[in-house]
């Protein structure tokens, strides 16, 4: 189901036909896996349990009816229908920390193809999801990241999100040191803590 669509991109649901490139993503094509909480990687699942997890996701998605509220998104490429990446969500606390309990919101995106990155796409979608997600009447979105990606923080500081919080030396990559990072944004326009 499309949530959502800008000028040259569509923002929909997750689906059973999106499991071979996703895997494909987690297991060939890992580039992108530098950026994203590289320090998880040693953590990989079998494909076999990632297969599973995807498949339980779609069907999962496939059971929400179209008022339902998404906290996941799906992004396409209008003109050639190329699925390019998503933005995902999860929980943290009022330490920002991550937390299974439904806290505060924190969204994330990922768009693995090289190709597609330096097109304002992240841009682009994450914006819309916002602007989705304030439609649905949530005043705050939290986004994490580390000091090293700083393609994230210019997307976050560009889309007005305000950083509240930095744990200095908090994450590893490669052998080096980095802050961990929040950034809020909230509904109100008025972003920071």
């Amino acid at each position: 189901m499309v949530i959502c669509e800008t000028e040259r991109l569509i923002l929909r649901d997750f689906t059973r036909a999106d499991i071979d490139k996703r895997i494909e993503w987690e297991t060939v094509d890992r580039e992108w896996l530098d950026w994203d909480a590289p320090w998880e990687r040693e953590n990989d699942l079998p494909v076999d349990e990632m297969v599973q997890g995807l498949e339980e996701f779609a069907d999962m998605t496939a059971a929400k009816g179209p008022d339902d509220m998404r906290f996941g998104f799906q992004i396409d490429v209008k003109e050639t229908g190329e699925y390019i990446g998503w933005i995902s969500c999860y929980c943290i606390d009022d330490n920002y920390e991550y937390t299974d309990d439904d806290a505060l919101f924190a969204f994330g995106i990922d768009i693995p193809p090289q190709s597609c990155r330096g097109k304002g796409y992240g841009y682009e979608a994450f914006k819309a999801a916002i602007e989705y997600l304030q439609s649905k009447g949530m005043k705050e979105i939290y986004t994490q990241t580390w000091s090293g990606n700083t393609r994230m923080i210019a997307l976050a500081e560009k889309l007005g999100f305000r950083e509240i919080c930095r744990k200095k030396d908090y994450r590893e990559v490669r052998g080096k040191k980095y802050d961990g990072l929040t950034f809020v944004y909230r509904g109100d326009g008025v972003s920071g803590p």
